[in-house]
């Protein structure tokens, strides 16, 4: 079962208009230390600078074990692990998402400082 990253706001906020709310490198180098390879949309993967990392754009037929990130996309119902990153303040978004309201269960939560955020909290959750 594939694994799905997103990025939230503190208010579940989790795009405007389709577009990202926000972006920080210390965020992008954890991902990438924590997962290795990342499936993306061409609008994702943009923000990442170590291209043989991605798989863009996603293909349909996902593999099992694959780990995706999703900004914009919806969240696949085959999906066994969430992996939010909470941005720890409130931007406008006309897009939320709410892991307990669809069913997820957070098992771990920590902290890390960004680069441009003083503080993200990276969260795990179960189906």
């Amino acid at each position: 079962m594939p694994t799905v990253i997103i990025t939230l706001d503190d208010k579940n906020g989790r795009s405007l208009f389709g577009k990202r709310l926000s972006k920080d490198r210390l965020l992008i180098q954890d991902i990438i230390t924590s997962y290795g390879h990342i499936y993306a949309s061409p609008y994702t993967a943009a923000i990442f600078k170590d291209k043989d990392k991605i798989t863009s754009p996603i293909p349909a037929d996902i593999p099992a074990d694959a780990v995706l990130f999703l900004e914009t996309e919806e969240i696949p119902s085959v999906a066994d692990t969430l992996i939010v990153y909470r941005w720890n303040r409130h931007y406008p978004s006309d897009d939320k998402y709410d892991p307990e309201g669809n069913g997820w269960k957070i098992t771990s939560s920590s902290e890390f400082p960004g680069y441009s955020h003083e503080k993200i909290t990276k969260e795990i959750y179960k189906r």
